[in-house]
């Protein structure tokens, strides 16, 4: 009968390190798609288009852009840049957003420290203004992250959502979404 109880114990421990042991990803909000690397996975609307490039420098990118709005502005769009074995920190990273977004005429919101497992995290968001090349002015939002993993991988996730589209009710699902993966 003293085996009984040390059996249920030791199930009870098998189940109990199964479960911390194994993270399942939060599941695709109703209306998404996943986009999966190595890297990083996240949601996007169903609707959007992503595209593979690169930087001035030759670092992958990718854009997932959202339909066009009559103004000629994307409503949505999220931006992805990634740059292995970097060498430099994050704070100075960020730093240089700050510079840029100063001469660009962006307004600064937000910028501080966000929990992200297996990496340093800063979430940043801007304010600024676009002009389609019909003259039009659209006021933006800028909600994101850079990200430095373990393995020194630099992430810039991005998202941009104009007033007065449906992108900005989406970006807490989407950036809610992002998540390092195995192998970062």
């Amino acid at each position: 009968m003293a085996a009984l109880p040390r059996l249920t114990a030791c199930a009870a421990l098998a189940l109990v390190a199964g479960c911390s042991a194994h993270h399942d990803p939060p599941p695709v909000p109703a209306g998404f798609r996943e986009y999966r690397s190595d890297a990083y996975a996240f949601a996007y609307p169903a609707g959007w288009a992503p595209h593979g490039g690169t930087d001035e420098s030759g670092a992958p990118t990718l854009d997932v852009d959202g339909p066009e709005l009559p103004s000629g502005v994307d409503d949505g769009q999220i931006h992805l840049g990634r740059r292995d074995r970097f060498t430099g920190e994050l704070d100075g990273r960020l730093a240089q957003f700050r510079g840029l977004a100063l001469l660009n005429g962006y307004h600064l919101t937000a910028a501080r420290r966000t929990a992200l497992d297996g990496a340093d995290a800063r979430r940043v968001e801007a304010r600024y203004t676009i002009t389609s090349t019909d003259g039009t002015r659209t006021p933006m939002h800028l909600t994101g992250l850079y990200v430095l993993t373990e393995r020194r991988t630099l992430l810039e996730f991005m998202i941009r959502s104009p007033d007065g589209g449906t992108a900005a009710a989406r970006v807490p699902a989407i950036l809610g979404s992002f998540r390092l993966r195995e192998g970062r």
